[in-house]
């Protein structure tokens, strides 16, 4: 089962690589990740962690509010 919010970030992740012209392969290299492991987050097959998370955002140069967007649960 796919979360939610994993799937909403994997596409938020995709918009940002695109937008900056970077192939999976380009945006590991800069990020210093392997490309398996973009790819795998862009599927939502697995949730990144804080530090991958902040790598991702070094290398794309957008802020945390572009990949996740989080609407606090009403009562």
């Amino acid at each position: 089962m796919k979360y939610p919010k994993l799937v909403e970030f994997g596409k938020n992740l995709r918009i940002a690589r695109l937008i900056k012209g970077y192939s999976m392969e380009k945006l590991a290299s800069v990020a210093n990740l392997n490309p398996t492991h973009i790819g795998k987050i862009e599927r939502a097959e697995m949730a990144p962690t804080l530090l991958t998370i902040l790598a991702l955002l070094e290398a794309l140069e957008v802020d945390f509010n572009s990949l996740v967007s989080y609407k606090k649960p009403q009562p």
